[in-house]
């Protein structure tokens, strides 16, 4: 009986620690990816809407995503607006959110983008607004 409750709870202090482990890992990854966002500034390199080119209205901007979720757009060196971000990891998406203030062309980064392949400093991600692919790819500068 003393063998089958020692089993018993090493089973369980085993099954414990993996999940401690995993949570961990997690938090890990997670860390990462955050600062791989938020260090450094990023430009927009392709933004399509339906195959149209639209990256010239973002030419003169800078992206500077920070730690508490906000995203501050930089023109000629100045902070033009704040929008916020968040992370959707189950969907693996990012969602951005620019004030009604903003020109139009920040707001048209409004929305839910899914991303679809990405390294430590370049990102591609699509959203479909009004039955249109919008295409966006951000490299870190």
């Amino acid at each position: 009986m003393k063998q089958i409750v020692l089993l018993s709870l090493t089973i369980l202090l085993l099954a414990g620690c993996k999940k401690a482990i995993k949570q961990t890992q997690e938090e890990i990854a997670e860390t990462l990816i955050v600062k791989a966002i938020t260090d450094g500034r990023w430009k927009v390199t392709t933004y399509y809407v339906d195959g149209t080119d639209y990256k010239s209205g973002f030419d003169s901007y800078e992206f500077q995503f920070k730690t508490n979720r906000t995203v501050d757009a930089v023109k000629n060196s100045s902070t033009e607006s704040t929008g916020s971000w968040s992370e959707d990891r189950v969907n693996f998406a990012i969602i951005a959110d620019y004030p009604p203030t903003a020109s139009l062309v920040l707001q048209t980064l409004d929305g839910t983008w899914k991303i679809v392949d990405s390294t430590w400093t370049w990102v591609k991600a699509t959203q479909t607004i009004n039955g249109k692919l919008v295409t966006l790819e951000l490299t870190k500068k």
